[in-house]
């Protein structure tokens, strides 16, 4: 039964179930419909330049969308399925990813910010990998979903260009005050770097708790973003790491998303604690009265201790995170690779959960950390890879890490 509230686009196969948004100033309303024949959930995004002060002319800006989707295939970016048009507008038909967006307030970790900075990163790593390359030039919170599980995905590519190293400027300045690189404001050239000055803006964002109409109170009156000293309890290399990636001259950021990518990656999160000296003498008195008791406890203290890296034999490697498939040779072209570590034998707390994967010449290539609680069913961690075309095939090696203290690892063959 159609809901006289929402358009009909039952002739084009499409029944809509609810609102997800609007831009009243583009004249545009984004819809969660069913696809009639499958029963899928698609998002319909109608610009509907009939019944709004929006013009014609707007519509280019759907046309570029489309013609930038078709050419992209990545599990982070909802993928083009459709396009119609009607009396009341032009209507683009997606993928429906069931996540928020990071506009949704929510309590993010440190550490889950930088997993979410390193998900984003690969998706401009692919965009930029493109031929030739893609900028988004609207990436903001409000573009960026990010469900319970720290999936990302980037959505809205209205805005998008491709070029070579640089994108030509435009007749009009297109996207979010505050989030744009000075040169896109200006309306200059474009690089490679633009799109991570955005991002860095974001991340500012989520690690202040600013939100994205008041972010230019971070802004001063030399067009600087200063927020250091609302992150006090990050590490000083992260610190650094986000003023590089929002210099307004493109010159001194990172030159593209991989560069960002690999500075990122190995970075501690939060600042070191300091121990006060009268701790360290308490150590001391600790250390102290283990060594007393060293003779006596030896074999107490071995009937306790877990077998060495407990967890080896429950690290699970497949291209499914549903999968029970628990495979130890992979090739290259099977694209997201999960790992996954399920146990029970943990007290049930939470725990800082670290996540590494290293290549065959033992290379950190990607981490993710999440603070995770273990329960009374134990606790289930999993992060993925995606194999790249530059990636050497070889052993490589995933370790797992709680608080710290690394509890398992495995190799895994990589084919050509």
């Amino acid at each position: 039964m159609t809901n006289n509230l929402f358009p009909n686009f039952s002739n084009y196969g499409y029944q809509v179930t609810r609102e997800l948004g609007q831009n009243h100033a583009g004249g545009r309303v984004t819809y969660l419909a069913t696809e009639i024949n499958t029963g899928n959930a698609v998002v319909v995004k109608q610009f509907q330049f009939a019944r709004t002060t929006a013009s014609w002319s707007q519509y280019s800006a759907y046309d570029r969308e489309i013609q930038v989707l078709r050419g992209l295939e990545h599990p982070s970016i909802p993928r083009y399925l459709d396009s119609f048009q009607t009396a009341a507008g032009f209507c683009l038909v997606q993928e429906y990813k069931d996540a928020p967006s990071l506009a949704t307030k929510r309590q993010w970790k440190p550490q889950q910010i930088k997993q979410i900075a390193i998900a984003v990163l690969e998706i401009l790593h692919y965009l930029q990998s493109q031929i030739p390359p893609v900028i988004h030039r609207d990436l903001k919170p409000e573009n960026i979903l990010v469900d319970d599980r720290i999936n990302v995905y980037l959505v809205d590519f209205g805005f998008a260009r491709t070029g070579g190293g640089e994108v030509a400027v435009s007749s009009v300045v297109k996207g979010t005050l505050g989030f744009m690189p000075p040169e896109q404001m200006f309306n200059r050239q474009l690089t490679l770097a633009s799109d991570l000055y955005s991002l860095g803006a974001t991340l500012i964002c989520l690690l202040t708790g600013t939100t994205s109409t008041e972010f230019g109170s971070l802004i001063d009156d030399r067009g600087r973003i200063n927020f250091q000293q609302q992150v006090p309890q990050l590490s000083q290399p992260l610190i650094s790491w986000l003023q590089k990636m929002v210099e307004p001259n493109f010159h001194d950021r990172y030159a593209a998303a991989e560069e960002a990518l690999d500075a990122l990656i190995p970075l501690e999160v939060l600042r070191p604690i300091k121990i006060p000296q009268v701790a360290w003498a308490m150590v001391g008195l600790l250390v102290t009265s283990l060594a007393i008791a060293m003779p006596i406890g030896i074999k107490f203290w071995q009937s306790q201790l877990v077998p060495e890296l407990p967890f080896n034999d429950k690290i699970q490697i497949s291209t499914d995170p549903k999968s029970s498939d628990n495979l130890d040779r992979l090739s290259i072209k099977s694209g997201r690779v999960y790992f996954t570590i399920e146990t029970a034998e943990l007290t049930a707390q939470d725990y800082q959960v670290t996540c590494q994967i290293f290549d065959r010449q033992e290379r950190l290539v990607a981490m993710g950390q999440s603070t995770l609680k273990a329960s009374a069913e134990g606790l289930k961690a999993w992060c993925w890879y995606d194999f790249q075309k530059a990636d050497q095939p070889g052993k490589w090696m995933f370790k797992f890490a709680l608080d710290s203290q690394i509890m398992g690892q495995k190799k895994v063959t990589i084919l050509p």
